[in-house]
C-alpha cells in the first residue's frame, strides 16, 4: 500500500519546481543572415522583415499583370496598324489608277465607275533604273506613242523612287520619267539611282522638287560627274545640280533655269543634306540645247513659276 503524504508532496514540490522555471522564450521566425568573414570581428548579423516574402510575392504578381496588360496592347495595336495597312494600299492603288488614265470632264461612265486600265498600243521604250542604296534594278517601260509607262512598270518605278528613310511613295512625274528615258538613250547605259522621292518632314528646302516626285539625283556608268551634267545641259533640262565630291547630278524638271555646283562633304550622304543653290555656288544660266521629246508624246505641262527651291 503507497503512502498518500509521500505521493502529495511529490505532487506538489513538482508543481513549485515547475513554476520557478523561467517563461521559454517564443520562437523568432524573422529570417537571418549570419556573416563570419573575419576571424578577428564578431559575426554580423542580418535580420530582414517578416513581410519580405509577402512584398516579392506581391511585386511579382504586379509585374505578371503587367506583362499581360502590355501584351494585349500590342495584339490590338498590330490589328490597328493592319487595318490602316490595307486602307492606305487600297488608296495607293487608287491614286495609281487616277495618275496613269486621267478621267477628262465628260468621261465618266454611266455606273460612276472607274474605267478598267487599258493595255497601252504602240511602240514600247525602255530603260534600266538601278538604285545605288539597295542595288534594286528594273526595266522601265513607256508607250512612244502615248508617252504612258506600263502600269505594272509604274508600279514598280513608284516604288523604286521611295524615300529611303520612311519608304513613303508618290507618283513621279512623267515628265521626269521621260527626262530619265532620254538619257538613258542618249548614253545607252543603265540609270544608277542616288535619290528619288523625299518625304516632307526631311526635306529642309521649303518647296523641294524632291517632295513632289519632280528630282532625282543620278550616276551613268561609264561617265563622269561633269559629262552626265553636260548631257544634262545638252538634253535642256532646267533644274541642274553638279555634285563632284558626291559624285552624281541632280536633275528636276522646273519651269526656269537654274544651275548650281556644291563641292562640300556633308553632300556625300544625300537622304541627311538638302541638295539646293543654298548649299552649293550658284552659276551663270548656260543657254541649253533645244529638248528632246519621244516621238509621238504629247508636251508636258510646266510647274508653277513660283518654285525654286531643289
Amino acid at each position: 500500500m503507497v503512502e498518500r503524504p509521500h505521493t502529495t508532496t511529490t505532487v506538489a514540490e513538482t508543481l513549485r519546481q515547475l513554476r520557478k522555471e523561467p517563461e521559454r522564450p517564443r520562437r523568432d521566425r524573422r529570417l537571418r543572415i549570419m556573416i563570419a568573414c573575419d576571424p578577428e570581428r564578431p559575426i554580423r548579423t542580418l535580420v530582414l522583415p517578416r513581410a519580405l516574402p509577402m512584398l516579392i510575392s506581391l511585386i511579382g504578381a504586379a509585374l505578371l499583370l503587367a506583362t499581360v496588360i502590355l501584351l494585349c496592347g500590342s495584339v490590338r495595336m498590330s490589328e490597328t496598324l493592319g487595318g490602316l495597312e490595307r486602307r492606305l494600299r487600297s488608296m495607293m492603288q487608287v491614286a495609281d489608277a487616277v495618275a496613269m488614265h486621267p478621267l477628262h470632264e465628260g468621261e465618266a461612265r454611266a455606273d460612276g465607275r472607274t474605267p478598267a486600265l487599258r493595255a497601252p498600243s504602240g511602240p514600247i521604250g525602255h530603260f534600266t533604273l538601278e538604285s545605288s542604296n539597295t542595288g534594286e534594278s528594273m526595266e522601265v517601260k513607256i508607250n512612244l506613242t502615248s508617252g504612258e509607262i506600263e502600269p505594272e512598270s509604274y508600279r514598280q518605278l513608284r516604288h523604286q523612287l521611295r524615300c529611303q528613310r520612311t519608304t513613303a511613295e508618290t507618283p513621279p512625274d512623267p515628265r521626269l520619267i521621260e527626262l530619265l528615258y532620254r538619257i538613258s538613250q542618249r548614253t545607252h547605259q543603265k540609270i544608277i539611282l542616288v535619290s528619288g522621292f523625299r518625304a516632307p518632314m526631311y526635306s529642309k528646302a521649303k518647296l523641294s522638287y524632291h517632295t513632289r516626285g519632280m528630282a532625282a539625283d543620278i550616276r551613268i556608268p561609264g561617265m563622269t560627274p561633269l559629262m552626265v551634267r553636260d548631257l544634262a545641259f545638252a538634253l535642256g533640262v532646267k533644274g541642274i545640280g553638279y555634285y563632284p565630291v558626291s559624285e552624281f547630278v541632280h536633275v528636276d524638271v522646273r519651269d526656269s533655269q537654274q544651275y548650281w555646283i556644291d563641292y562640300g562633304a556633308n553632300s556625300m550622304d544625300t537622304e541627311r543634306s538638302e541638295h539646293d543653290p543654298s548649299n552649293g555656288e550658284a552659276e551663270g544660266v548656260l543657254e541649253p540645247a533645244e529638248p528632246e521629246t519621244i516621238p509621238g508624246a504629247a508636251p508636258a505641262a510646266a510647274p508653277d513659276d513660283d518654285d525654286s527651291a531643289h
